[in-house]
């Protein structure tokens, strides 16, 4: 276990993890003093970044308020979190008392990239955890996409909730081809691939569904 000094975290719920340049200011953006980095190998670091896990008792013990960060008023502890690497990459995570992964980071780039030229010098850890929930479901979206994607849930569920049924008509005839099937068959496929395979053609509808909105408000006004 080696200790890596004067980094920026941004430690968000560990549902999902973002690279340094998705970062904005309403994030929990932490100054960290001190932080021990343990290496490990690319499965766990996969599991890390992707699920969520619990390790063990025995390695909490390890970590126990052996990270630093800074505060106004001083410098505070977190009882549990570290640094894992595979030697290609770096992770935050910060644990409760029972060993579930409650926030991720990723580092900043240049940070990074100076950490990993020390982490040969680590021993290969392999440490026993278990994964306890999968969270990958928007792991390969961008912060902006994501934003895209469940604005457009929202939407669409509302519109049929409220019975608006020609929007959706509208929408799902801009992403599929016209047929005959039912509102409700409509519904659901439409929600589900915009769920599970998001894509350009979702943006399109998601730019229409802003410029409507836009043109309401210029209406009202």
């Amino acid at each position: 276990m080696l200790n890596v000094y004067d980094i920026i975290l941004n430690l968000l719920d560990s549902n999902r993890i973002y690279e340094s340049f998705e970062w904005n200011q309403k994030d929990n953006i932490e100054h960290i003093k001190k932080i021990p980095m343990v290496r490990v190998t690319s499965n766990f670091l996969n599991d890390i970044i992707t699920n969520n896990i619990i390790v063990g008792k025995d390695y909490l013990k390890e970590i126990y308020r052996k990270t630093e960060i800074y505060h106004d008023n001083g410098v505070g502890v977190i009882d549990y979190a570290c640094l894992f690497t595979d030697n290609f990459k770096v992770v935050a995570v910060e644990f409760n008392k029972e060993g579930k992964s409650l926030f991720k980071s990723y580092l900043l780039i240049d940070e990074e990239e100076e950490i990993l030229e020390l982490s040969n010098e680590i021993q290969l850890r392999n440490l026993n955890y278990k994964v306890i929930k999968k969270t990958s479901e928007s792991l390969f979206l961008t912060r902006e996409e994501e934003f895209r994607r469940n604005y457009l849930l929202r939407e669409i569920r509302c519109a049929y909730k409220k019975g608006f049924y020609e929007k959706i008509n509208y929408l799902y005839e801009e992403v599929f081809p016209v047929d005959n099937k039912s509102i409700e068959e409509r519904y659901k496929i439409l929600m589900e691939d915009i769920k599970t395979n998001y894509s350009k053609d979702h943006n399109k509808i998601f730019k229409i569904l802003k410029l409507t909105h836009s043109k309401k408000k210029t209406t009202s006004n």
